[in-house]
């Protein structure tokens, strides 16, 4: 089951993590020409610094809160003291059997239509009652001497004993009492039921305005040199000067074709140009 909700909350990540990235690509696209957007998902899609991300939670915490006890002592059940209630459920003796109150009624054959009688909380009588884990009591039924000679029942009564009571699976003899009976039942009861299993969800990161200012900013510093954009703002557009991720930082605004020497010595001639053509306007200087 826990596998079932990893692959699921993964596939659902994943579908996030497009969606955000379309989301992106949609928001931006005027931003960059249809090309830039092309080499913007050839090289891996927009940066993921604005990619929503997510928190793996657990999804019915109310529901697993709601099944735990709020705390180790279930206290007394009908019919029981409270140390000696309370211990058997602490210790793990009482309510974690693998069978429903239903399911103990059927195999010993215990009469649960009294669940509701105002004159079912003796136990001397043979009326069996539980601690929940919720802390609330719960009928398990009307039992009767008969079942005393069980033999899975005396087996499951000598898994709690209580100080000094008889192990009647030891020396042969039945249950004799409505006390033993009970706490064999309880041994073999699973508490009404157990937690839930954690269904995990993915939530959403949401972070403070600050924080999205500055995460958009360093996504779109970085998705305009991906893109090429920096690239064309720069060498206006030159194709011989773009962005290869799988040049890593020699990527950067550096040639990609063969005459990569003829470029850059383009590139170098134009800068000395212009700053010659600055330093004679800024000194006025006049040809003799």
């Amino acid at each position: 089951m826990s596998d079932t909700f990893a692959f699921l909350n993964k596939a659902q990540g994943d579908v996030a993590e497009k969606d955000s990235a379309q989301k992106f690509l949609d928001k931006y696209k005027d931003r960059y020409t249809p090309d830039q957007l092309k080499t913007l998902e050839a090289n891996g899609g927009p940066s993921h610094h604005l990619q929503t991300k997510y928190n793996s939670v657990v999804g019915n915490q109310d529901e697993i809160d709601a099944a735990t006890p709020t705390d180790a002592r279930r206290g007394i059940a009908k019919g029981g003291d409270l140390d000696h209630y309370g211990n058997m459920y602490e210790s793990g003796q009482w309510a974690t059997g693998e069978s429903s109150a239903e399911d103990l009624a059927k195999k010993y054959n215990l009469d649960r239509s009294q669940a509701n009688s105002p004159d079912n909380r003796d136990v001397d009588a043979g009326h069996i009652w539980g601690k929940g884990a919720d802390g609330k009591d719960i009928y398990i039924g009307k039992a009767s001497m008969d079942i005393g000679s069980n033999k899975d029942l005396i087996a499951s009564h000598a898994t709690q004993l209580y100080e000094d009571e008889d192990v009647h699976n030891q020396t042969g003899s039945n249950l004799d009492n409505f006390g033993d009976i009970q706490g064999a039942l309880l041994a073999e009861w699973d508490g009404g039921g157990k937690a839930p299993e954690a269904e995990m969800e993915q939530v959403a990161i949401e972070h403070s305005p600050e924080v999205q200012q500055a995460k958009e900013r360093v996504a779109t510093y970085e998705n305009d040199i991906i893109s090429g954009k920096t690239s064309d703002d720069i060498f206006g557009g030159n194709d011989n000067y773009s962005f290869d991720a799988a040049k890593g930082a020699a990527g950067i605004g550096t040639p990609n074709s063969g005459g990569s020497a003829e470029q850059a010595s383009k590139a170098t001639k134009s800068f000395l140009d212009n700053k010659k053509s600055q330093v004679k306007d800024k000194y006025q200087f006049r040809a003799q």
